[in-house]
């Protein structure tokens, strides 16, 4: 089950490992913890600052983030004041000193500052009736988001729901297997129904308006509210009331709980072309590219004349998933590297498929502004190693790896570690990846020629050249085919007519294949 905004919360981390604390509560079945709301906001800053210390791809400046991340906690009560010195920490209610210690000396130790900072957080509480209405799990939010606004812009902070939301769309969980909107007029309607799950096995259809969940009205809930009552245990019972549209009755249909992975891969023929939708990249998606792969050529036959990969406002997911998809497309040597201040992020990322199960058939992969993170590994990896012609805008440029550490409270801190290299060497990071084919620039088909396609020669040449550009230079580069959240028809169109003009396509790669293409 995923709403449409929810789509957007495992997007915004290319996730390398999920890791979990040995004191971190155990889970339900369904995911919650039942002393998720009790566990106390000592423990997750501990944690969270041992983490911190520990992956983050930067040394951080743990007096920075402890003098913020108090602000931060302290929000609720404008009478808190931290006045903060070299030597000392005092916080300050109404001009009144409440709680006063020590400054440690050494700003990287994140032991040493966490213990401070949670102590002047205990000491705010017991003074602050403001902050003693305050849920914990606020106070915890507005902390560790204050903490993660001061490392990098793809750190954050993800509280106990939103992290089981993301742990579902990485993962996978018990549901019934729809996708659900909410419509202006506040309507919960069934926008997709996967094959083979419990909802298509009971008879749910696209366009069914969810009335109840075992008889608990729906009308007027929020849509977090539905996704929630829908979830549960694998094996267990859950009864959908729909309305149904095109005969006006209303149904009670049972089913039982499955394990869920939310379909990323969508395969579509275009004639003697195979579309293939990439929305993200979970545990499923490389199996089910396997599959829709399989299905296209049994589908199309001989005839098949060539691929698209749609990765356009593809947000990303899984690194091992991004790797094993550039598998399935390339044969053996580089796909990507990461780099970072953990010895553990320092890695290099090859293929060693033989035969992949493309074989030689042309590729074209479509991108634009909203394409981040597993995608443009995915595209810079394909284009670099002159496998694939990438279409479109300017990616979003996302070229780190993110760690995410299970908080006590089931939250999640989402840290990025490593820096993302293409096969050429380049990092897209802030700068995105620049497509062979700008549709800023060639949004006809027909026109489509030597001349266009070689327009972005020069400027890949000096993008790929690039390895640690001012933030002048990304500027400037990314004019050169700003990047777009549009998906047109028209940037299919332009790969149909690119993979039936062999000439022009192998022309195309050529064009710009770098140094990576011819590594071992």
């Amino acid at each position: 089950m995923l709403p449409r905004a929810a789509a957007s919360l495992v997007a915004a981390c290319l996730v390398v490992s999920c890791a979990t604390s040995p004191d971190t509560p155990s889970s339900q079945p369904d995911g919650r913890s039942p002393a998720a709301g009790d566990v106390g906001i000592e423990r997750v800053v501990l944690q969270a600052y041992r983490a911190i210390g520990d992956r983050h791809l930067y040394e951080p400046n743990f007096r920075n983030l402890s003098v913020e991340a108090y602000r931060g906690f302290a929000s609720s009560d404008s009478m808190l004041i931290l006045e903060a010195s070299d030597t000392s920490l005092t916080v300050k209610r109404d001009g009144k000193e409440i709680v006063s210690r020590p400054a440690p000396p050494d700003p990287t130790d994140g032991r040493a500052w966490g213990s401070a900072l949670t102590e002047l957080m205990a000491g705010s509480i017991d003074a602050s009736p403001a902050l003693q209405q305050v849920d914990r799990q606020m106070l915890i939010r507005q902390a560790m988001t204050a903490t993660t606004k001061q490392l990098d812009r793809n750190s954050r902070y993800a509280d106990p729901d939103e992290a089981r939301d993301n742990r579902f769309q990485r993962d996978g969980g018990g549901g019934v297997g729809i996708t659900v909107e909410r419509t202006e007029d506040k309507k919960i309607l069934i926008r997709a129904v996967q094959e083979g799950a419990p909802a298509a096995k009971a008879g749910i259809q696209i366009g069914d308006q969810i009335l109840a969940i075992d008889s608990d009205s729906m009308i007027d809930r929020p849509l977090s509210d539905v996704v929630a009552k829908l979830r549960g245990s694998v094996g267990a019972p859950v009864t959908m009331t729909v309305l149904r549209a095109s005969t006006g009755a209303e149904l009670a249909l049972p089913m039982k709980r499955s394990r869920i992975v939310p379909t990323t891969v969508v395969y579509e023929r275009r004639g003697d072309v195979a579309l293939i939708h990439l929305t993200g990249f979970n545990t499923a998606t490389t199996e089910n590219l396997r599959a829709a792969l399989d299905k296209a050529k049994a589908d199309i036959g001989t005839d098949l004349t060539g691929i698209i990969i749609d990765m356009r406002s593809n947000r990303g997911g899984l690194l091992d998933q991004a790797q094993s998809v550039s598998e399935v497309f390339i044969a053996d040597g580089m796909i990507f590297s990461t780099n970072g201040r953990h010895p553990d992020s320092k890695r290099t990322y090859r293929s060693s498929n033989g035969r992949p199960a493309t074989g030689q058939l042309p590729i074209v992969v479509l991108m634009n502004g909203g394409s981040a993170s597993a995608a443009e590994i995915v595209a810079a990896a394909l284009q670099d190693r002159g496998r694939a012609v990438v279409i479109g805008t300017t990616s979003y440029g996302k070229g780190t790896v993110q760690t995410v550490v299970r908080l006590a409270n089931e939250g999640e801190l989402i840290l990025t570690w490593s820096r993302l290299q293409a096969p050429s060497g380049y990092t897209w990071n802030e700068l995105g990846v620049l497509p062979n084919i700008c549709t800023s620039k060639v949004g006809d088909a027909s026109k489509l020629g030597v001349a266009s396609v070689d327009s972005n020669h020069n400027s890949l040449m000096r993008w790929h050249a690039l390895r640690n550009p001012t933030p002048q230079e990304v500027t400037d580069l990314r004019k050169i085919c700003p990047p777009g959240e549009a998906a047109p028809e028209a940037d299919v169109d332009l790969a149909v007519r690119l993979l039936r003009d062999r000439a022009l396509y192998a022309h195309a790669v050529q064009s710009a294949t770098f140094q990576a293409a011819a590594r071992p």
